[in-house]
């Protein structure tokens, strides 16, 4: 009874984070907008550094690197836990786990190496 349990909490707590991901950024931009909205109505000078300030104008490239470094810890570390599990099944499928993030994250390091714009 306990192993069905398993599955089915990993995969509600994914989902929460995803949801919780999409969720916090929706709510940072929408309040980025809505700090936009009042400067121009107030009548106040735009420029770029104003937007940079407020994370508007993220650069791109480095957000390839932020998002390569993270998935690519989250894979080493997938890896390195499956060291502390002695049952076959388990470390083979925390290591068939760990490969996508891992992958992904090198996938995101080569497009910003490569992103020389």
């Amino acid at each position: 009874m306990v192993e069905l349990f398993i599955p089915i909490v990993l995969f509600i707590v994914i989902g929460i984070t995803v949801l919780g991901y999409f969720y916090w950024n929706h709510k940072n931009r929408s309040t980025v907008m809505e700090t936009v909205q009042k400067a121009i109505k107030s009548g106040s000078e735009f420029n770029p550094e104003l937007l940079a300030q407020l994370g508007a104008a993220v650069n791109p490239r480095m957000r390839d690197m932020r998002r390569g470094i993270v998935f690519l810890s989250l894979g080493i570390g997938g890896l390195l836990c499956s060291l502390f599990f002695a049952d076959p099944e388990v470390v083979n499928g925390i290591r068939a786990g760990s490969v996508f993030p891992l992958m992904l994250g090198v996938g995101f390091l080569i497009v910003w190496r490569l992103n020389k714009d």
